[in-house]
């Protein structure tokens, strides 16, 4: 009886160890944290750059014109004196944004005030624009579409070309 309860006691001592040994062996490690990333204007630059070209169809024909390397630019005409006087500037757009790429809606003539003379019209050759450098051009025709007889007829005009970004 004596080596049944040594026996009994060793089998009990093995299984007592085994449930400790168990309940040590398994623990849960766990991390926990949070992060966020914020919008930022300044991480999405796309402006207009270089020399604006001009092309006319009359050599009477003036022209001025600016951007400023910046996101707004400007033209002023004078000298039309027919129908069909036309003049197309050529603007370079580049996106100089360090990871985002740009996608370009198409220019929108938002207003021209004299549509009676002038026609307007704007596009660009690609619609989108890769990160680092890309670049397209927009062009602005303007076109005399009716010859005044009384008064010198003048139109205020704006385009809008809307870039958004895009990190896929």
């Amino acid at each position: 009886m004596k080596k049944r309860t040594g026996i009994i006691g060793v089998l009990i001592a093995i299984l007592a160890l085994g449930i400790g040994y168990a309940a040590v062996s398994a623990i849960t490690l766990t991390i926990t944290g949070s992060g966020s990333v914020s919008p930022d204007d300044a991480n999405f630059n796309v402006h207009y750059t270089g020399e604006v070209t001009v092309t006319k169809s009359n050599n009477d024909i003036t022209t001025s014109q600016s951007h400023n390397n910046a996101q707004a630019g400007e033209f002023t005409i004078t000298g039309m004196t027919k129908k069909d006087d036309t003049v197309t500037f050529t603007y370079t757009v580049i996106n100089e944004s360090e990871d985002l790429a740009a996608t370009l809606a198409a220019p929108v003539v938002a207003t021209n005030s004299n549509s009676t003379y002038f026609s307007v019209s704007s596009a660009t050759a690609a619609n989108t624009l890769t990160a680092n450098g890309g670049t397209t051009t927009q062009t602005v025709t303007v076109t005399a579409i009716k010859t005044p007889v009384d008064e010198t007829e003048t139109t205020n005009v704006t385009i809008n070309l809307v870039a958004s970004p895009d990190n896929s």
